[in-house]
Parts: C-alpha cells; sequence; structure tokens
C-alpha cells in the first residue's frame, strides 16, 4: 500500500450538526478504532462491525454523526477490495433491483452514479437503456471498471463532467460523506429539472439496528453520517428536495458471504463455509436500509 493510505484524520472539533447546522451535540458512542487510521478500514466489505470514530448526536434532529472527523476521501483513493469484486454477481441482482424502482420515475436519459465502485450499477443501467456513467474515488475500484469497459471516471463530485442528468444515484454513498448537504446540494446544481435523486443508505433506526445497538453491521469505521428517514428527508429538503418515494430494499448474497459474515457478526471464529455454500445466491429482506426518491423543487436554504 501507498504510504498516503495511512493517515490520521483531523480533529474538527466540529459543533455543528451536518444536517440541521444545530450545535447541541452529545457524545454517544466513544472512538474504538485502530489508530493511525489505514484504507484498509475503509472497505465495502469490512466486518468490524462496531468500531467506529467517536459518534455524536444532534439533540435537535436526532443525526448521528463522527464529529471528529475531517474529510475521509483520501482513503478511498487508496482502496483495494477483492471482495468486494467476489460478490459481483450478487450485487447485481440488488442493483438492478434499485433500478427498477428507479424506472417507475425516470424509465430513461442521462445517469449518473457517485461512488460508482467498480460499475456495477452502471453495466445494469446501460442495460436497461439508460446513458450511463459514474465516478469513484478508489483507483483501483476504477481500474476494475475500466477493465470491463464500463465508463466509470476516477475522482469525487462535483466534477467537471457536469450535467444535466436525468437521474443521480448515491447508493451506499452518503453515510461515508462529513458534509453531506454540500454533497445533495451540488448533485441538485446538475440534475434536470425533471430528473430523480436517488439515495440508499442503512437506516440507524431499523429494527435490526435497534436489536443489535452498537454491534449492528452498519456501525463501521467507514461510516461517518447515520440516517434515519426523518433526517434523511430533512437533508434533502434543505437541499432543494422533496421525496416522492421511500422504500426498503432486498439484497442479495452468497452464501458463503452470509457464513463468514454470521460468525463475525458472533464475534467467533468460525469454520470455514462449506464449499456448496459459494454456489448458493440467498435474497434476505433485512429492512435495514432506506431507498429514497427525490425531485428537485424550490429554493436551497
Amino acid at each position: 500500500m501507498n504510504a498516503e493510505a495511512v493517515r490520521e484524520p483531523r480533529s474538527l472539533k466540529n459543533g455543528n450538526c451536518w444536517v440541521c447546522g444545530g450545535r447541541r451535540l452529545t457524545l454517544r458512542k466513544p472512538a474504538n478504532y485502530p489508530r493511525p487510521l489505514h484504507s484498509s478500514a475503509f472497505t465495502i466489505t469490512d466486518t468490524h462491525y462496531g468500531v467506529t470514530a467517536a459518534i455524536y448526536e444532534c439533540a435537535d434532529c436526532g443525526f448521528l454523526q463522527c464529529a471528529d472527523l475531517d474529510d475521509v476521501t483520501h482513503f478511498y483513493e487508496e482502496l483495494e477490495d477483492e471482495a468486494y469484486e467476489a460478490g459481483r454477481a450478487q450485487r447485481r441482482l440488488q442493483l438492478r433491483k434499485v433500478l427498477e424502482r428507479v424506472r417507475r420515475y425516470q424509465p430513461d436519459g442521462r445517469l449518473l452514479d457517485i461512488g460508482a465502485a467498480s460499475g456495477i450499477l452502471i453495466a445494469e443501467a446501460q442495460h436497461m437503456g439508460y446513458q450511463a456513467e459514474g465516478l469513484e474515488p478508489s483507483r483501483w475500484l476504477q481500474r476494475k471498471a475500466a477493465e470491463r469497459s464500463v465508463p466509470v471516471h476516477e475522482g469525487t463530485f462535483p466534477n467537471p463532467s457536469g450535467g444535466p442528468f436525468d437521474v443521480v444515484t448515491l447508493v451506499d454513498v452518503i453515510e461515508h460523506i462529513t458534509e453531506p448537504l454540500r454533497l445533495l446540494r451540488a448533485v441538485r446544481l446538475v440534475l434536470a429539472p425533471h430528473g430523480v435523486l436517488v439515495v440508499v443508505t442503512p437506516d440507524v433506526h431499523s429494527l435490526a439496528a435497534r436489536v443489535l445497538g452498537w454491534h449492528w453491521w452498519h456501525f463501521r469505521v467507514a461510516h461517518v453520517g447515520y440516517f434515519d428517514r426523518s433526517t434523511l428527508e430533512l437533508a434533502a429538503r434543505r437541499s432543494g428536495f422533496i421525496p416522492v418515494d421511500f422504500h426498503r430494499p432486498g439484497w442479495f448474497f452468497s452464501g458463503d458471504y452470509l457464513w463468514d459474515r454470521a460468525w463475525k457478526l458472533l464475534r467467533l471464529s468460525g469454520p470455514r463455509a462449506p464449499a456448496v455454500l459459494k454456489s448458493l445466491t440467498i435474497p434476505l429482506k433485512l429492512r435495514d436500509s432506506l431507498l429514497a426518491i427525490f425531485k428537485p423543487t424550490g429554493p436551497v436554504e
């Protein structure tokens, strides 16, 4: 790994809520991540559940955020994740389901996928008739997309590629961003007046999150903001969007992936997964994430 992949985040001592701007933040969970941080802690398939930066709760809107962290984009630039690519077939199925939902509101046109990884959603969108492209900060994931001739550009958003776009997707992205309103407002500027914004993010008030507490699988170093329906809608409205649909997406996993994750969740070292599990694809409706579709309207606050 490049030496630039190892950095300690600079403390901002940021007393403002990233969603509502409130200043009454209360520490809910102390930091327990290893120092110095390394890009390997930010892999998409990371299994260190419950290992996070310090999490603060806003007394005004309830949003949970890692207020001590600076922008963490540089960790993603050096990220490599072989396990993510190994699950490409299952991810293709779940992202097609997302796009089938989107097609109800915008059936065609230009699509921009922000945080596109190796381009799985883009490839599916192209099969469905969209003119799709994406942005991805990880050089390794961008190369994987290029190997398949999928148009993923290396970089972050905003980007000079410009718009307008008929669809902008943020699938499991906004929880990684220390300035979510800045991101959403930038999307608003490149989205066509008739276009739709699609956000998929973990729901911190889902049943799974409440039952598992701080051991929930989405409490990870890479996740710095934790939304529920209320705070996601508030962030969108403050950025010039109104919701038109909320949905609980389903997911698909290989049998061996689920086997491994189950032992990790139990915090035990389990036996190797039986070989037969690798060939199985298992659909799950965990109901612990939100799929929200927004349309632009009105001024940005």
